[in-house]
C-alpha cells in the first residue's frame, strides 16, 4: 500500500502539469476545445485547495454582486481542464446540495457539452454539520446519534435526490461523458487522536467514516443506474486523512470553511483519479 501511495504521489507532480487536447483535429485545423462542466459542492469548488482571497470566508459568495465565485486555482476541475485542453464552465460552489445543483448549476449544460463531473450529496441532511459537531465535541453519544440519523437518511433518501440531479444532467447534456466523484474518509480509522481531528475518540472516527462510506456506496449505485461512471476516492486517500503524513485533507483550520476539505495535495489526487478515466 505504501508503494502504491508513493507512486501515486510521484505521478501527481507530473501528469497533470502537461496539456493534452482530446479532440481529433487534423493538422492545421483550429478545432474548438471540448466543453467541460464541473458541478457540485465545496469539495468540487476547491475550498481548502489554496489560492485564498477575501471572499473565501463567505464561502466565495460575492455579497456586493450577489453571485457565486468558485475560483480556486488548485481545484481539481481546473487541473482536469488544463490537462485536457478543455474549456471549463466551473459551476460548483460552497455549500451546494442536490436541490441547489438543480436550481443554480445546470443552466449551461447542452448537447455540445463533452464532459461533466458532479460531486454532491455530502451537504444533504446536514452531514457536514455533523462532521463539525463531532470534531469540536471530540465525539461522544450526541455525535453518535447524529451520525446514525444522517446515515439512515443517506440510505433512505439520497438515491432519490441524486436521481433527480442525474436525470436532468442526462437530459440537458445528452452527448456528455458524466463522471460522479466520490468522497474521501476525512479522519483516520485507527491510531491516536490529534489536534486536527479535535482529539476525537477512535469509536467516533470509525462511525464518521462509516457514514462517509454509506454516502459513497449510495452515490456509486445511483450513478450506475444512470450509466454514469463513479470515481472512487476512499482507497486513494487511505493513509492521507487528517493528521496522516502526508495529509491530503485539512484538519481544523482558519478560515474554518477550509476545515475537513481536501488540500492542494488532495486536489492533485482527485485530478489524477479523474485523468485516469478521461485521458485520450
Amino acid at each position: 500500500m505504501r508503494l502504491r501511495h508513493a507512486l501515486l504521489s510521484a505521478a501527481l507532480g507530473t501528469a497533470l502539469s502537461t496539456t493534452a487536447v482530446v479532440t481529433s483535429a487534423q493538422p492545421g485545423s483550429a478545432a474548438a476545445p471540448p466543453r467541460y462542466v464541473a458541478l457540485g459542492d465545496s469539495v468540487a469548488a476547491g475550498i481548502g485547495a489554496g489560492s485564498l482571497d477575501k471572499r473565501q470566508g463567505d464561502c466565495w459568495i460575492d455579497k456586493e454582486k450577489g453571485i457565486r465565485v468558485p475560483n480556486a486555482a488548485g481545484a481539481y476541475p481546473r487541473r482536469v481542464a488544463a490537462s485536457l485542453g478543455a474549456k471549463l464552465d466551473f459551476k460548483a460552489f460552497c455549500g451546494a446540495n442536490t436541490r441547489q445543483v438543480i436550481a443554480e448549476q445546470l443552466g449551461t449544460l447542452n448537447k455540445r457539452t463533452k464532459l461533466v463531473t458532479v460531486q454532491v450529496g455530502a451537504n444533504n441532511y446536514g452531514f457536514t454539520g455533523v462532521v463539525m459537531r463531532c470534531i469540536v465535541a471530540s465525539g461522544g453519544s450526541v455525535c453518535h446519534d447524529d451520525i446514525a440519523k444522517v446515515q439512515q437518511d443517506f440510505l433512505t433518501k439520497l438515491d432519490r435526490d441524486l436521481g433527480k440531479v442525474y436525470r436532468l444532467i442526462r437530459e440537458k447534456a445528452e452527448n456528455a461523458r458524466v463522471l460522479v466523484i466520490g468522497y474521501p474518509k476525512v479522519v483516520r480509522q485507527t491510531g491516536t487522536p490529534c489536534y486536527g481531528d479535535g482529539l476525537m475518540a477512535r469509536a467516533s472516527r470509525q462511525r464518521l467514516n462509516g457514514a462517509a462510506h454509506t454516502l459513497n456506496d449510495v452515490t456509486r449505485i445511483a450513478a450506475g443506474k444512470h450509466g454514469f461512471e463513479f470515481v472512487e476516492a476512499e482507497q486513494a486517500f487511505k493513509g492521507h486523512a487528517i493528521c496522516d503524513k502526508p495529509e491530503w485533507i485539512n484538519g481544523l483550520s482558519l478560515p474554518t470553511v477550509e476545515s475537513f476539505h481536501p488540500n492542494a495535495l488532495g486536489h492533485r489526487a482527485y485530478g489524477w483519479l479523474i485523468w485516469q478515466k478521461v485521458r485520450p
